[in-house]
């Protein structure tokens, strides 16, 4: 009994821990403006490579430099069309709806956003929660390193909570103070598990979030 009793108590504090890396990327993000610059780099990078793509396939095929001249054209000829389709939509739409009703969609769609992001935590959290469950049946585990475990959960929350009420004068000097509390958590952790039994409880983390190889952003 007490030994399932503290594989019940142990199981969320590995799930914490496991996910405590993505917490930290999460609540250490950029803000509005740097998102906007960063998202307007990925489409320059990807509108590159798409470039550096179709140069090779007119390369493969063979085509000739008139035909590939013709061919750029007419791309940017359809991108051109779809930019002004996409204008003449948002004229539409202003003139269908007021700013009010504009404004109460735009809310109703943040919120479907929002209910849809917490499903789908709930879902990884669920998932992770039962990978960890097995994982601790599966460690030979003292009850004082259950103990120590759970001890080390409560610790971490108390600092991440510190630090997300603490202000920063930059983003760099909050990056490194998550960074740093990061290493810290992560010595602590292999001071109370082998390097393998973290390995496995991180993969556990990466393949419920989504993360794991070959899943991530290009």
């Amino acid at each position: 009994m007490q030994t399932r009793l503290s594989r019940r108590i142990l199981a969320p504090a590995l799930l914490a821990m496991a996910i405590a890396p993505l917490a930290l990327t999460a609540t250490a993000a950029p803000g509005d403006a740097e998102r906007a610059e960063q998202r307007q780099q990925w489409q320059e990078a990807r509108a590159e490579r798409y470039a550096e793509k179709r140069a090779a396939l007119f390369e493969r095929a063979g085509l000739d430099a008139e035909t590939r001249e013709a061919l750029e054209n007419a791309h940017r000829e359809h991108r051109q069309a779809m930019a002004e389709l996409r204008e003449e939509h948002r004229d539409r739409i202003d003139d269908l709806l007021s700013d009010d009703q504009q404004a109460a969609l735009d809310e109703a769609r943040r919120e479907m956003r929002e209910e849809y992001r917490t499903e789908k935590r709930q879902s990884h959290a669920k998932a992770l929660q039962q990978r960890m469950t097995e994982m601790v049946d599966g460690w030979d585990l003292s009850e004082e390193e259950r103990e120590a475990l759970g001890e080390l959960r409560r610790a971490h929350y108390a600092d991440m909570a510190e630090l997300r009420n603490r202000d920063f004068d930059s983003r760099q000097e909050r990056r490194e103070a998550y960074q740093a509390l990061r290493d810290r958590h992560q010595a602590a952790l292999a001071e109370l598990l082998s390097e393998e039994q973290i390995e496995e409880m991180q993969q556990a983390a990466r393949k419920a979030y989504g993360k794991a190889e070959g899943k991530g952003k290009n």
